[in-house]
């Protein structure tokens, strides 16, 4: 069997705090002055490309996320009515125009230069400047991932270097997000939550634990790291968040524990002066040892809560939370996976089938559910 700390350099890639902030220092240095402009004065070029020519600026493509607050905007729905493989560019441009006419508004277009990218040559090629990644009110204030990167590194460097950042816990591909939203999972020292029932009674459950075996990902214990996850949108799509992360090495499952006063950090994008963000930034690191605790107590809780029919108790607990019946069912068949008949089973066949999905805010979300039942688990325990 495995020694976690190995387990999990293997199955994951780990990086330092240091170079997770290159990563993020690279990206920032990318960025081009926002643009607070009159739509008016903003034109539509004759091109297939969904972009935009501004002022003196020069021509931006619109990434998917600035093209439908775009169409928000505009009351239209993008895809639908300004598709230019559909559309002849000429008439969206008069479209889009006579709308940016009737509008007295201003907006401000956050713009960023290319990065060398194939598609981002031949972009340059046909004359583009770079993207339009966000369509914002003219008083939106951002806080950016690069300040939060450098308010730790200035103040909490010593917390900081004593985690690894999981390049590959919400992102199958390494990317730390998506045109409108980054998540970086932060992870910390295990937690032992009891042995590996290898004589389980249900033959499937000793058959996956066999097989991880034989695989060399069988860890000694059913390890759990104990983290945090930082989410945040530079382009209005989220608050900036730092909630609880967990990881069990059995499956490589993780969860969000994010429930109501359960986040640790929730901030509005606005102006925010240094020392406030310093100070509440505190908070996280001086509440977190001991919201790990109460979450280490809360899933060796769960784990000693047997339960007669667990798939009813999955479905009742996602029902309850609101999921769809589509992932009701995905949840399902991923307790098949490793029938654990404990409510700590219900918790990982949720955060399993979490893991189906590429999209990183569905799973953001979706483990986030099975985050409820673990910050919840008292009231579950009262209730049984």
């Amino acid at each position: 069997m495995a020694r976690p700390g190995l387990l999990l350099q293997d199955q994951t890639t780990l990086l330092s705090f240091s170079q997770v902030r290159e990563d993020v220092t690279r990206k920032a240095d990318l960025n081009l002055p926002d643009e607070v402009i009159g739509v008016s004065k903003i034109k539509v070029p004759d091109t297939r490309e969904p972009a935009l020519e501004i002022p003196g600026r020069g021509i931006f493509r619109m990434t998917n996320w600035a093209q439908k607050q775009l169409g928000i905007f505009l009351g239209v729905q993008w895809d639908k009515w300004f598709d230019s493989k559909k559309v002849d560019p000429k008439d969206i441009q008069q479209e889009i125009e006579r709308r940016f006419r009737k509008s007295g508004e201003s907006k401000k277009l956050r713009l960023v230069r290319f990065n060398g990218s194939d598609m981002d040559k031949k972009l340059s090629g046909q004359g583009f400047n770079g993207y339009i990644r966000a369509v914002l009110g003219p008083r939106y204030s951002s806080i950016d991932d690069i300040r939060i990167f450098d308010r730790m590194a200035k103040a909490y460097r010593g917390q900081m270097d004593a985690v690894k950042f999981m390049k590959k816990h919400l992102s199958r591909n390494g990317h730390w997000g998506n045109d409108h939203c980054t998540y970086y999972s932060m992870v910390g020292e295990p937690i032992n939550i009891g042995p590996i029932d290898r004589n389980n009674a249900n033959p499937k459950v000793r058959q996956i634990y066999d097989l991880a075996e034989r695989e060399g990902k069988l860890p000694d214990a059913d390890w759990v790291y104990q983290g945090l996850q930082l989410r945040n949108s530079e382009v209005g799509y989220t608050a900036v968040q730092i909630n609880e992360m967990l990881f069990r090495l059995v499956c490589l499952n993780g969860a969000i524990v994010a429930v109501g006063s359960s986040k640790l950090f929730y901030r509005i994008h606005r102006t925010v002066a240094d020392e406030d963000l310093d100070k509440e930034l505190n908070e996280v690191f001086t509440k977190a040892p001991e919201r790990w605790r109460l979450t280490e107590r809360n899933l060796k809780l769960l784990a000693e809560m047997p339960l007669k029919d667990p798939l009813l108790e999955l479905e009742k607990q996602l029902v309850r939370a609101k999921a769809t019946m589509a992932f009701i069912e995905e949840a399902k068949k991923a307790f098949e996976v490793e029938p654990l008949d404990t409510m700590y089973g219900v918790v990982q066949a949720i955060t399993r089938a979490a893991q189906n999905h590429e999209d990183m805010d569905e799973r953001y979300d979706l483990e986030a559910l099975g985050g409820q039942l673990i910050a919840n688990a008292p009231k579950l325990k009262a209730a049984a």
